[in-house]
């Protein structure tokens, strides 16, 4: 048997009163919350009319309730924020710093805040214009958007304040003939050059059998274990202070070095003797590079290229190496003078170095490249030989004409200063990286930037391409190494690779199935660049490496550190 269902007791009079109250009073507080309103025609027995039928009945105004209200309100929030976002993209801000603040001031926020760098306040005022805009385009009347039509009436922001959606643009800036010249070079350059890398890459899949897979990977590991017993082999005190470069020649029988003290030398390898002093620069050289002509094209006139703290580009050709005897006496009454302050100042190890550096010839520069703001950071030589490229804390890339020893281009782009520069085998484009963690790929032959990665979280110092073109390894003071794929545009692998920053990485220069970075943990690391695992960890340095470089024939490895010294490392033939 089941329990009857207890029916309700009937309600007392004033009980039933109350609630008979009640859908009153919440019915009021429901109107208290309305904050809009929908106007709607009805027809006849009360039906929404269709939109294009005479209406038979006037206007009626029905009310929202509270929440639906609220939820338009945040759809309406919502969308604005989006609307912010698209203009961003499409807002064009000045990438120097001054000209940020100078548009901060006159849209009256403040200049900068505390911790605030210039990539972050440039992203600021490109959020800002984006917001005033889209207030603007709603028919928002504010100070702030009256100050931002006033900006756009004068030309000084390039801004919609339309609410139509208008198609991004690029923004081009008038080269000179060289530059379009020199496009059209690197353009019949590049393309044979790629061509044959395509086609070595589609016969290599082509032909690929069980066997052929079986020889290469014999081979691979012998170049693997070969690499495993490179031991130091020699070491030599290149100057007075910290040695920041190093260089292999293009036929693998000299090694440039670069010194805090400005004075960079060339060594013969593998006896480690020094050959000659180059010097004139007035402050510390950051960079080091041999012309990709050097020694195998007879006529070169530049060999050597170095970049310095000073703000300029030298070039120096070896050929001058002869002609030291002129004007000897001027420069030996100079070579004196600095001799003796050195010797007061220096001692021990530092008074043998400089004895020894002044008993071989010097040689200066041939011409120096001036047009930088601030510091050089890198060097590097487009792989035609012809133009060179550099990369300064004053945020911009600059490509030179070798020919006339003339400044090509400027380039802006990097909110902050540029430090990693590289060249693509094939000569078509260009990487760089910036102290704030962003990477950039540029096709020269356009002047457009193609790519621009964002992964590392501090400083990018090195940008090396793989020499199958898609591959480009970073390394940067967040103690990482990252490979790049530029098909995919993202990051395909990263390496924690030391325990602290990673001054240089490069790939081995015949056949990139191998890596070599540095770091300031002391040690120089090779790792295999097809499962990227460790394969020999090169120890012997005192101080902090500052660059690791390989000879072009594979068998030689130099580091430069901050110990003041440069080592040789080879294999152990034992």
């Amino acid at each position: 048997r089941h329990a009857a269902a207890p029916r309700s007791a009937p309600l007392c009079p004033a009980a039933a009163a109350r609630r008979a109250e009640q859908p009153a009073s919440m019915s009021t507080d429901k109107r208290q919350k309305t904050s809009d309103s929908v106007t709607v025609r009805l027809g006849a027995g009360g039906l929404l009319q269709a939109s294009g039928a005479k209406a038979s009945s006037n206007p009626v105004t029905m009310e929202l309730a509270g929440m639906s209200a609220e939820s338009k309100k945040r759809a309406d929030d919502l969308l604005k924020q989006l609307e912010a976002k698209r203009r961003a993209r499409s807002i064009a801000v000045p990438t120097n710093d001054m000209e940020v603040r100078r548009r901060l001031r006159q849209l009256g926020e403040p200049i900068t805040y505390f911790g605030e760098g210039p990539a972050n306040r440039r992203e600021r005022l490109r959020t800002l214009l984006a917001q005033l805009a889209v207030e603007a385009a709603s028919g928002i009347s504010t100070e702030k958007t009256k100050k931002l039509e006033a900006l756009v009436a004068s030309g000084d922001a390039d801004v919609s304040l339309t609410a139509e959606r208008v198609t991004k643009k690029a923004y081009d800036t008038d080269g000179s003939a060289e530059l379009l010249n020199a496009r059209f070079e690197i353009l019949r350059f590049s393309i044979p050059r790629a061509r044959t890398r395509l086609l070595h890459a589609k016969r290599k899949r082509a032909n690929m059998t069980k066997e052929i897979m079986a020889e290469l990977d014999k081979a691979y590991a012998d170049r693997a274990l070969k690499l495993k017993s490179f031991v130091n082999s020699s070491s030599q005190i290149g100057g007075t202070r910290p040695l920041a470069a190093c260089a292999f020649s293009p036929d693998s029988k000299n090694l440039a070095t670069a010194s805090w003290s400005g004075v960079c030398k060339l060594w013969s390898v593998p006896d480690s003797a020094l050959v000659v002093n180059l010097k004139g620069h007035e402050d510390r050289v950051s960079d080091i590079q041999y012309h990709p002509h050097s020694g195998i094209t007879i006529g070169s006139s530049v060999d050597v290229a170095t970049a310095g703290v000073d703000g300029t580009l030298r070039l120096w050709s070896l050929s001058e190496i002869g002609k030291e005897d002129e004007g000897k006496d001027e420069k030996m009454d100079t070579e004196k003078v600095d001799t003796k302050k050195k010797m007061e100042e220096e001692e021990g190890e530092k008074k043998e170095a400089d004895d020894d550096a002044d008993k071989v010839p010097a040689i200066r520069a041939i011409s120096v490249l001036k047009g930088h703001e601030d510091r050089l950071s890198r060097v590097a030589f487009h792989p035609s030989g012809n133009f060179i490229a550099s990369s300064s804390y004053d945020a911009t890339w600059r490509l030179w004409d070798l020919t006339v020893q003339k400044e090509l281009l400027k380039q802006d782009g990097h909110a902050v200063g540029v430090y990693g520069l590289g060249f693509q085998n094939d000569g078509s484009v260009l990487a760089t990286g910036d102290v704030g963690g962003i990477i950039r790929v540029w096709d020269l032959r356009s002047g457009k930037p193609v790519a621009s990665l964002d992964g590392h979280v501090d400083n990018v110092l090195s940008v090396q391409f793989a020499p199958n073109g898609h591959h480009l390894a970073t390394g940067s003071c967040d103690n990482s190494l990252r490979i790049w794929d530029l098909r995919k545009r993202r990051c395909a692998y990263t390496i924690l690779a030391h325990s602290k920053l990673i001054s240089n990485v490069i790939y081995h220069p015949n056949n990139g199935d191998f890596l070599l970075s540095s770091s300031y943990d002391n040690t120089v690391k090779i790792w295999s660049a097809r499962d990227y695992q460790l394969i020999n960890t090169l120890h012997g340095h005192e101080g902090r490496v500052m660059r690791v470089q390989m000879s072009m024939d594979g068998k030689m490895i130099a580091s430069t550190s901050f110990d003041r010294t440069w080592k040789l490392w080879m294999a152990d033939e034992d």
